[in-house]
């Protein structure tokens, strides 16, 4: 994973954790295709940016980008953008499932609130190893009374690192006495595959559509998992 930073000549408003940007190529005659990346710092840090970035061999917004991220060359940001916007302060109780780069919208909330009193924030990662876990030092030195976060590794697992995918730790969280669901406001974040599994794998155990978001609601709806 790579970590990009960008300072804007300007701030927009409303920018909020969970917000994703656009990038393109302001130079005229270049591929107008906007490439999204979700914020991994946080509103507060404005103008300084950070993005999270995996070089992906044949992925067609990994080409684009890769002709983006080249040093010393302006890039047209657009933002904000999504539905994921998280408020402060946090209304209720967050609990924010991630998987893979969706940790970048994970870390830019976790920033933002995860110190502000009262707020109750949570965090579930996965990822196949431990070593995956990238930002593992970063959110252990974050948690506190208001936000706590376990890693959930599908192999590898550690003392420190629990067994299993995002879905399979919260289910045995909600089995064990330690979460209800109901009570929680929801993001899911990741991509559709990641998402659409944890929806149909929590639905038993207390997951509610209208607590929960996730931007993939919006580019890749599956109305059908959510039908009783």
């Amino acid at each position: 994973m790579l970590g990009v930073e960008l300072r804007l000549a300007s701030v927009p408003e409303g920018v909020r954790a969970g917000h994703y940007v656009l990038l393109s190529d302001p130079a005229p005659g270049a591929d107008a295709a906007p490439v999204p990346f979700s914020l991994a710092s946080a509103p507060r840090e404005l103008p300084r940016l950070t993005l999270h970035y995996r070089p992906t061999p044949g992925s067609e917004d990994a080409s684009r980008a890769d002709a983006l991220f080249v040093a010393g060359r302006d890039i047209a940001v657009d933002l904000p953008h999504g539905e994921c916007a998280v408020e402060r302060p946090l209304p209720r109780p967050l609990l924010i499932l991630a998987g893979g780069t969706g940790i970048a919208q994970a870390r830019s909330i976790v920033r933002e609130h995860g110190r502000d009193p009262g707020a109750t924030l949570r965090l579930v990662w996965g990822a196949r190893t431990p070593e995956e876990l990238y930002l593992a030092g970063e959110f252990d030195a974050a948690a506190g009374a208001g936000f706590q976060w376990i890693g959930a590794c599908e192999a590898g697992a550690t003392a420190d690192r629990r067994r299993g995918r995002v879905a399979d730790v919260v289910a045995e969280e909600v089995a064990a006495g330690r979460l209800a669901l109901g009570d929680w406001d929801v993001l899911v974040a990741g991509g559709p595959p990641m998402v659409w599994g944890t929806v149909a794998a929590l639905r038993p155990h207390g997951l509610r559509r209208e607590r929960t978001r996730s931007d993939v609601f919006a580019y890749a709806p599956r109305d059908d998992l959510w039908s009783d």
